[in-house]
């Protein structure tokens, strides 16, 4: 069928047929990673030469109205934030038919934490606590949830809370001066 090519002729082939090899790379490969690379300096160069986001009045306002926004979410009544949790909660907890338990934490006198911290615990199936975790966190005034921690229904508890699972919640508050 093809004739036997002689070693003559296969010297004569093998330079062009490397150099088809060598663009074939070129395009597959290289040529994506050369275009890479040069946009690559092309961005770099432009961020060398553009201004510091630090110093910037417009990105400065951004950052602070997010941080407001965050410690406005911590901000409750000091006189009033135990009550108004309290009262809240157990709204939440009364429309999603689970149960509620109030904590009360004594008072410690800590340095290294700012604000105060809150307790409550809720019984109910899993469903129902997950929909109270979402109601809670939503809540405007209470502080923000710290941790939480959800348990599995114990099989040694008598009574009611025997197939409940119970959620921890510990909320954290600044007070207004």
């Amino acid at each position: 069928m093809f004739a036997p090519v002689s070693y003559h002729q296969k010297n004569k082939l093998l330079l062009p047929l490397a150099a088809i090899v060598l663009i074939l790379c070129w395009f597959l490969a290289f040529g994506k990673t050369y275009d890479a690379m040069m946009i690559y300096r092309d961005l770099k160069d432009q961020a060398s030469g553009a201004e510091d986001l630090s110093f910037n009045p417009a990105y400065s306002q951004r950052k602070l109205a997010a941080l407001q926004k965050i410690l406005k979410s911590y901000q409750v009544s000091r006189s009033e934030w135990s009550n108004e949790l309290w009262m809240k909660a157990s709204a939440i907890a009364l429309k999603e038919k689970a149960g509620i338990e109030y904590a009360i934490t004594p008072v410690e006198s800590d340095t290294a934490s700012i604000g105060k911290t809150e307790t409550i615990y809720c019984y109910g199936n899993y469903v129902q606590l997950i929909k109270l975790i979402d109601a809670i966190e939503n809540t405007k005034g209470i502080g923000v949830i710290a941790g939480l921690q959800i348990k599995a229904p114990k099989k040694d508890v008598i009574g009611e809370r025997a197939s409940q699972c119970v959620l921890q919640l510990k909320f954290k508050g600044l007070a207004n001066r």
